[in-house]
Formats: C-alpha cells, structure tokens, sequence
C-alpha cells in the first residue's frame, strides 16, 4: 500500500457498520485490517537482550506510540482530502507497528502457546515446506540474519518521507538502548512516477485485497470476509485464541522475496518466441492481469489501462463462465492464489477459498533496473518485495495457499479440457516454489475464443527466490501495555 487512497478504503466507514462485529479501532495495530500509510517502511529486526529493560521501555514508552487502526482510518480521509486539494507534497503520517517471533514471545511471557504450530517453529523451520531452496535444513538462499533463530521481534515503521521514518526509527532504538540488538535492519520504498503501486516486474500490485465486515464497503465483486480471517476476537476465525490477550492480535508472516527482474522480462522474450505468441501477453497470462491490473477474465485478448486502476471493475468477475481456460489460465498466479468460483460454494474445507485468504500489506525494496541491467539481462542490484500478510491461522491461510495451490502441480483438482484429457495445471509461474529446481506451468497460449491448443511453459529456475523471513505474532495495544510489560 501506498500513501495513495487504496481501492478498497475509499468507501470505508468512519467507524464501525450498523450490524457488523464491533471493531476494536483502538486496540488493533494499524497496518492489519487496512494498512499503514507509506512510501517508505523501515524494518526494524531485534533481538531482546535485556528482557526487564525492554518490558519497562514497552509499557512505559512504547506501547502508547503505536499506530492503531482507528489512526490509520482517519488519514485515510486526510490523504484524500490532501490530495483533492491539489497538493503533492507527501504528508509525513509516521506509523509504528510491533511484532514478535515466538522466541519474543517466549522471552517476554515463558511458555505461552499460542496454538500455531508453523509460529512455534519459526519460518526457518517451515522454509523447506514452502518449496526454498535447502542446504541440509537450513534455506540455501536466505540472509545469514534470518538464520538461526537471532530474531526476537520487529518494528514497522512507515511514513511518507525518509527523514520522517529514520527520525521514528532513532527514537524508537534510543528508547530501548541496551534491550536490545539490531539483527536485520532494511527500508522498503514504493515506486515512483508511472510505476507508482506496481512490484518490480510490472504489475499493479494490491489489487484484489479483501474488505472487512464492519469496517470497509466492498466495491463489485469485491470479498467481504469477517475480521477473524485476520485478527483474533472477531466471527471468522478458526477457533478461540487460547490466551485471551491474543484477542485483537494478528500472525504476520515476512517474507524478503527478490525479484531477477532483467531475467525474467529476458524469459518472457525467449518464450513468447518459442510459443510463437506476443510476449506481453505471455506476461499476462503468467499472472491473470495485465500490466494495469485489468484482469484477463474481462479482457482477454489486449490491455486495457482504464480498466486495471478502477476498483469498481477491477475485481468485477469470476472464473465460474472460465472452466475452460479459454480466458485466463487455471494456472495464472491470480487465479492460482484466489480461484474465485472455481471451487463449488459447498466444497469441502480444503477447496474452500475465503477461510486461506489473507490481508497483505507489503511494499518493494531495491533501486529501479538500471541500464546496465537491461543490456546485460541480468541482476546486478538485489530488488524485489518485503512481503508481509496477515491472518489468524498461519497453517492454514499463508502457507495452505503456498504449498496446496501455488506449490501444487495438481491444483486446480479434476478439471479437463475441452478434449476431455485432464488438466495438470503445474506450478504458479510467479510465486510458485520447487527447491530451486525446474517446474512447469499449464496453457501459456491462449484458446479464446476458441481452439484446442495444448501448450507447456519451462521454467527453468525461479525468479522470485527468498532470502529471508520470519512468523510474528502482532498484539493489541493493551497486550503491549499489560502483559507483555508485567
């Protein structure tokens, strides 16, 4: 998310809708339900070294500097009225969100479980599960910092301008002192000018968010799931949390992805020709949108730009008329992570699509491709996204749709051509994991509107790879208060 107004706030309430679950604005961190406003946002890794220290600075100084929703709702409304006054000048809005790993939890609160088995074992321990690259059991191609277990928590810390974030930052760490160790410490920035709100390899990013029961109004064909998807407390979540603090508390799982971007858009190229097809809309059909964010299942022929920004059409379908591929491939990203329709409303819990759903609040790091890059049509500068999202079930929402959808060679399940042969869809072409190893995706060359073609994309390795991440618990702000302080 930008500091731009983002789709799906736009109609949001000032406060909770009449019928709908109570919101805890003041309670929830910011950056969960609607996100923190950004251009820039600071990663602040930590290790406790002084637990008393660091319980004394959280109750006494820190707790009360955090971003609450109801904050982040509010300029919501400021931006836009900033911006329709015909200024652009970046507001600071400072924001400051606080998670922990369960080793922070642990040395703040011993022996409390939080009843998520991939948060007690670390995203280390569930790297080789998710499809990274393993050198023995430790992820090959992750940072010396994410290894090992060295993080205990880390701070969000946003704003609209770089001085603004480092000014929050300094103050934050002077505050803890000695508490403290810096592990990992890395600055996200949105993209500028033409690319604003677009990842690296182009695509407008953030489109397709849920909205939330009770506090956003969803534009056609919007989701609006219940606020348990992603914070406990609230209708939607998959059991009581255990420990009643964990109430308006939320699992946040990072990921440092890197994107080869000069490789990729090389891929694209060499395929395309091989297949005998334009290489954008190849692009297209890896991801299910263009470039612009129009989605393929309206257009699927050419782009179309008015269509891909404007959140009253952008999200306005579903694949239920597809079931033959012809407009968007079973195995496109966009369809592989959320396959609106594709599953029967009475499917099993498995097939179902809104219980895996999560709320993501990344942003991109890493200098533009400089031409030096784009001659050579390789990666020199590391670039990519600082993936972050939130949930109440890690097992079951960020790593179900990883491993049973992106990773899986078998989903979309029991599907056929329109020959009557089954459907191998392979991997996700874009976030899809094999070890590092080859993988393969389905229908690259489009049957619209009609034809029989069968075609198979190689890819050869893979061009998002992750080099770090780490499973945070993020607390309400009376669990920072209280017991996490005592």
């Amino acid at each position: 998310m930008s500091e731009e107004l983002t789709p799906q706030l736009v109609q949001a309430a000032p406060g909770t809708a009449p019928g709908s679950p109570a919101l805890e604005l003041d309670e929830i961190q910011g950056d969960i339900l609607l996100g923190l406003q950004k251009l820039f946002e600071r990663f602040v890794f930590f290790q406790i070294k002084d637990v008393q220290a660091f319980k004394g600075a959280l109750g006494k100084k820190l707790a009360h500097r955090i971003t609450t929703t109801r904050l982040v709702h509010a300029r919501e409304f400021q931006l836009r009225d900033h911006k329709n006054q015909g200024n652009k000048d970046a507001l600071p809005n400072i924001g400051l969100n606080l998670g922990f790993t369960n080793s922070g939890i642990q040395k703040l609160l011993p022996g409390a479980d939080l009843s998520d088995p991939s948060f007690a074992a670390g995203a280390e321990a569930q790297a080789g599960a998710l499809g990274d690259p393993l050198n023995g059991t430790a992820p090959a191609k992750w940072l010396p910092d994410f290894v090992g277990g060295q993080i205990d928590g880390v701070f969000l810390i946003t704003g609209g301008t770089q001085p603004a974030v480092d000014s929050e930052a300094q103050k934050v760490l002077g505050i803890l002192g000695a508490a403290v160790s810096l592990v990992h410490d890395e600055t996200g920035i949105v993209r500028l000018g033409a690319e604003k709100g677009h990842e690296h390899f182009g695509w407008l990013d953030g489109v397709s968010q849920p909205a939330v029961n009770g506090l956003s109004t969803p534009f056609p064909g919007q989701r609006s799931l219940d606020p348990g998807h992603f914070v406990f407390g609230y209708p939607g979540q998959p059991a009581p949390p255990p420990l009643a603090w964990m109430n308006n508390g939320s699992f946040m799982v990072f990921r440092r992805l890197n994107q080869l971007v000069p490789e990729f858009d090389q891929y694209q190229l060499d395929e395309a020709t091989t297949l005998g097809m334009d290489p954008v809309l190849l692009g297209a059909r890896l991801v299910g949108r263009w470039k612009s964010g129009a989605p393929l299942e309206l257009t699927p022929s050419q782009d179309d730009t008015t269509l891909g920004p404007d959140p009253q059409q952008n999200n306005n379908f579903d694949f239920s008329d597809d079931q033959a591929q012809r407009r968007c491939p079973f195995g496109a990203h966009i369809r592989k992570t959320n396959p609106r329709e594709d599953f029967a409303p009475v499917a099993t819990q498995e097939h179902a699509v809104d219980p895996h759903r999560v709320m993501r609040a990344g942003i991109p790091f890493g200098p533009e491709v400089s031409a030096a890059e784009n001659t050579a049509r390789a990666t020199q500068q590391e670039r990519g996204l600082m993936f972050v999202c939130y949930q109440t079930s890690i097992p079951n929402q960020f790593e179900f749709v990883q491993i049973k959808w992106a990773n899986n060679q078998g989903f979309i399940f029991g599907k056929k051509h329109p020959d009557g042969s089954p459907v191998t869809v392979g991997f996700d072409p874009i976030i899809g994991q094999n070890g590092g190893a080859a993988r393969t995706s389905d229908e690259p060359v489009p049957n619209y509107p009609t034809g029989n073609v069968r075609s198979t994309l190689q890819e050869p390795h893979d061009f998002i790879v992750a080099t770090g991440g780490a499973y945070f618990f993020v607390p309400s702000i009376a669990a920072l208060e209280n017991e996490l302080s005592a």
